[in-house]
C-alpha cells in the first residue's frame, strides 16, 4: 500500500495533500514539497511507502523522483 503526498497548486500558491487533507499554502512548488517530506519524515509509524505526485497543469498525475535518484548529467 502507498501514500500519496500531492503537490498541488492553489490559489493561494502551493499546497500538499495527504489523504484528503490539504495542507497549509506555500509560495512555490519547491517549499510545498519541501513541507511534504518533511511531514513524511515525521510520519514514520506506517507501513505505507510514501509517494510523492505533482498535478500537472493538464490534470495528469507525475511522480516526483527523489533527490537520490537524479541523473546528474
Amino acid at each position: 500500500m502507498e501514500k500519496y503526498f500531492d503537490i498541488v497548486p492553489h490559489s493561494t500558491g502551493w499546497i500538499y495533500v495527504l489523504d484528503g487533507q490539504p495542507s497549509a499554502s506555500f509560495p512555490s512548488y519547491e517549499l510545498a514539497l519541501q513541507a511534504a517530506r518533511a511531514h513524511a519524515a515525521r510520519d514514520i509509524q506506517t507501513l505505507r511507502r510514501t509517494v510523492f505526485r505533482r498535478q500537472e497543469v493538464s490534470g495528469e498525475w507525475s511522480r516526483v523522483i527523489p533527490h537520490s535518484q537524479h541523473v546528474s548529467a
